[in-house]
């Protein structure tokens, strides 16, 4: 943990927070800096003032405490989208591999097969995504 985190745990201790909200504040405003890329003081200010915001606020002080910046809609990860682009390639292989070994008559069947699933698949997204729209909108 960064010095910056071990001060501020350090101050909500003694400010009064209990420990097991002083780990978890911590460990949220660690993932944050960590996804933002920036520095500690960057992101959220010199440390005492942090605390001093955070210990006697109360409800309200994570709110204050975090950045303005607005929520990603989508997961994106460098992880994510390897993982994304090796599937799919496995998914071309072993189609390209069925279509090339398989009896000709297995052939139709198994495009069918696998159109109908990736139309279900796009149905069924689009219907998750217009329901979440709308549950944000309103």
């Amino acid at each position: 943990m960064a010095p910056y985190f071990d001060d501020l745990a350090e101050r909500l201790r003694a400010g009064g927070v209990p420990a097991s909200e002083v780990s978890e504040t911590v460990d949220e405003l660690a993932a944050c800096v960590a996804e933002s890329g920036k520095s500690p003081e960057e992101e959220f200010g010199p440390v005492d003032e942090l605390a001093a915001r955070l210990s006697s606020s109360g409800d309200d002080a994570w709110e204050q405490a975090l950045p303005d910046v607005p929520a990603r809609r989508f997961f994106r990860s460098k992880r994510f989208y390897v993982f994304l682009s090796c599937y799919g390639a496995f998914v071309v292989v072993v189609c390209a591999g069925w279509l090339a070994f398989a009896p000709a008559g297995s052939r139709t069947g198994f495009l069918v097969g696998f159109l109908l699933g990736a139309v279900i698949a796009a149905v069924l997204m689009t219907v998750r995504l217009r329901r979440d729209h709308r549950r944000l909108v309103s």
